[in-house]
Parts: C-alpha cells; structure tokens; sequence
C-alpha cells in the first residue's frame, strides 16, 4: 500500500537537508512510565553521535513535513559504513525494554544496508540485532525488538554499509519498558472491501484499549485487529493508533498509514459506458496494481513523457497485471472495450502489452490480444468483449524486455461502435406531441 507520508516527507527531505556535527553524549533513564522518543525534529536530541566513513555519512536532513536521520554516500561503491549511535540509557529501572523506529530505503538497481545494533556498555562490541537490504520509492516501514543485556549503559545504532544505493532514512525512535505503554507499530489494513477493513497493529500485552483515529474521527478499540465497518467505496483512509495501559499511560500515537476502499461493481449500460483517463488523481482509482515479477509495476504517469496523465508500466518492472474493478456488463448489448497505447522502443527494444480478460474475481484469465510493436504515437485499440457478467474484469498485462515501457490511456467499456453510432443518431431525434387536426 503505497503511503503519502514517504512522498511528501521523506522525498522532500532528500532534496532539503542540513548536515549535523556530532552530538554531546548524555545518559537518558528509562523508566515503564517514561520512554525515550525521538523524531529528529528541530535537530533531534542532543545526544547521539556520528561514526562517518570514507565517502558516506549520517546527517540529519529538514524537509517540509519531517526530519529525519538519513545515510548517505558518495555513489563509489566501496562498502563504506557509517554508524548513528544513540545516547546512552539507563535500563536499571525496568525489567526489560522494547526498540521501535521508522525507516525507508531507496535505491535504484542496487541496496544499501541497514544494519541495527546494540551494546550493554561502551568497551562492549556491537551485537546486530537485524538488518534490511531493499529498495522501495514508496513506501516506510516499522520495526520492533525486545532489546537483549539491558543495563546501566546501554546504546543501539544504526549502520549504513554503501552497497550502492541511494539514501536510507530513520525516524521516530522509541525505546520503552516492558511494563510501560509502547507505542503501536507495524499498522496494516487488509481484507479491503468497498465497505470495510479490516485493522491491525502490534501489542506489547499490557494495553487495556487502543484508541483508534480515522481520517480525524476517534473511537476505542477493544480488540486487534478491529474490523472498521460503514466505510465508503473507492474513499482515502488514513488511521493511526495509541494505547491505552493501566494506571492511565498513554502511549504516542503509532504511525499514521493510509488505505484505500475498493470500488463497488460498476453498472455499465448501453446509455452509460466506462470512461477512464486517468486524470482524476496520481494514483490508480478503482484498479489494482498487481506485480507478477519483479520490483516494480504499473503507476499513473502524472504528465511527465505525455501531457496528460496515463497508466505506465514501468520498464524497470518485470511482470505486472493492471487491473479493473469488477464490471456489470449484463445489461449491455455487444460490449467493447477500447484504449489508446503507446509503446516507445529502446535500441530497437519494445516491452509487451497483453490484454485479458474473466468473469469473476476467482475466475481464471482469458486472453483477448497481445502488442509488442513499438509505438512512438498513441495506437487506438477496440477489442470485443465476450461472455459479459456481473463482475466482468479485464487486466493490462505489462511484460519488460528493457525497452521503454508500456502507457495505456483512454480506456473504455461500452455498447459497440456500430450500435453505439445508431443509438446516437436516433437519441438525437427529437419527439415532438402529435399535430392535431383542424
């Protein structure tokens, strides 16, 4: 699920960034009632270190929305590591203590690494706690650890090893007890349907409730996941969650992430095709991107090879099937569907379009026709749509062989060209009453 918070805060501050010097070091208890939480924000705490390598470096970069801690290098390739140390923390007063944070990775072909650690005491090597090595534009994740060894002079750190890639970012560091109230991480919405969802976070087992906000509205939640009922079709949702723990803690609230609801089935009849051209929004409405292979997929191109938007598919992708919500042909006569294409070469390379279509949601897919002409200037496609149902789908097949991509514009679902010619002709007649005699 594709979140916004990434585009608008951490892409906007790779580009607007200020470098930091090393911080003061300083000792930070922790108590249940009292974490450790830190968003960077005006700088970050005063207490975390740098260890810069040749070539790479950590700094704390300003966007517009958020700031973050970000690693970054030189683009030399030479596995040049970079460490981000926390202050130190003094865990005598819990039984045990929990690590969450934030973090993208970007990259392009190649990943850099993030490697997350802790040390009991300054003399103490570091003990790697997990690492990531992936490259994803869109989105930020969330991840948790118990912390092992807790004790007077405790750090973690984050590592970042120069693979090639492109930047990584870090962001809202929480270090809690066990006994305290931790903030709510990994938020996932699934079982999607045009009227509901299905939420879900983790728990540390000491909450009592969670209070749940979406799109602005709170309401408790009393147990997890929460089925969200009463929402609307093809409607923007973002939620987030704190918790609720005894003795009145409260916990930050979690991470906000953003969903969207499936489009209820379209009625599709002889006076009111299909129409879609993309234009209403820069991410897909009532379709699914579904990759079959490989990294990437199908996106909406907002302008920048056509001047207006289209459906892309990615020539860095593999594999990917753009689909639509299902449609209700039934009460159409001969349907057709047709779109605009364009397929640019690359060195006398053309990726592949294919179209498909099925009855139903479970049902398998059929082929309709297959593209793999190189096309500079749009191509308009009309295919004739057999065995309409009530939940009709056709899919956009994208298959790379490096060329320069696939764009499909201009879809629709309608009566045929011939019929859809005479019932214009006739529906331009006008009835007049009947002449009366004299």
């Amino acid at each position: 699920m594709t979140n916004s918070y990434l585009k608008k805060a951490f892409l906007t501050a790779a580009f607007i960034c200020v470098s930091a010097s090393s911080f003061a070091q300083c000792v930070i208890p922790i108590t249940d009632g009292s974490p450790f939480v830190d968003d960077f924000e005006g700088g970050g705490s005063e207490c975390w270190t740098f260890e810069n390598g040749e070539g790479s470096s950590w700094m704390i970069l300003e966007g517009t929305q958020s700031t973050v801690a970000a690693y970054s290098h030189d683009g030399s390739y030479t596995n040049s590591e970079s460490r981000l140390i926390s202050p130190t923390f003094d865990m005598t007063g819990v039984s045990g203590a929990t690590l969450s944070f934030t973090y993208a990775m970007m990259g392009i072909s190649d990943s850099d690494e993030l490697v997350i650690s802790y040390r009991s005491s300054e003399s103490d090597p570091w003990h790697d706690l997990g690492s990531f090595s992936f490259n994803d534009w869109q989105n930020y994740y969330e991840q948790s650890y118990i912390l092992p060894d807790i004790s007077a002079t405790y750090q973690i750190s984050f590592l970042g090893i120069d693979r090639g890639g492109y930047y990584i970012f870090v962001d809202n560091v929480e270090v809690s007890g066990e006994g305290g109230c931790s903030r709510p991480v990994n938020l996932e919405a699934t079982d999607i349907t045009p009227f509901a969802a299905l939420l879900h976070w983790s728990t540390s087992g000491n909450e009592e409730s969670w209070t749940l906000e979406l799109n602005g509205v709170e309401q408790t939640a009393s147990t997890q996941p929460f089925l969200m009922e009463g929402l609307r079709p093809s409607m923007d949702y973002t939620f987030r969650v704190k918790a609720n723990c005894g003795g009145g803690m409260q916990s930050d609230w979690s991470m906000p992430i953003s969903f969207t609801t499936l489009c209820d089935v379209i009625v599709i009849t002889d006076d009111q095709p299909y129409i879609d051209d993309f234009e209403s929004s820069e991410v897909f409405v009532c379709w699914q991107d579904e990759i079959v292979a490989g990294p990437y997929g199908w996106v909406v191109d907002p302008g920048y090879v056509t001047p207006n938007n289209t459906a892309f598919f990615i020539w860095l992708g593999e594999a990917a099937r753009l689909v639509s919500t299902p449609m209700d042909l039934t009460a159409v006569t001969n349907p057709t569907l047709t779109f605009n294409r364009k397929q640019p070469q690359q060195s006398g390379v053309v990726d592949e379009l294919s179209v498909y279509y099925r009855t139903a949601e479970d049902g398998e897919w059929q082929f309709l026709d297959a593209y793999n002409e190189a096309a500079s200037n749009w191509m308009p496609v009309t295919l004739s749509l057999p065995n309409p149902s009530a939940t009709y789908q056709i899919c956009f097949m994208g298959v790379s062989f490096n060329g320069n991509g696939v764009y499909v514009d201009e879809v629709r679902s309608r009566v045929s060209v011939l019929l859809n010619r005479l019932l214009s002709r006739f529906l331009s007649i006008r009835i007049l009453p009947q002449a009366k005699s004299r």
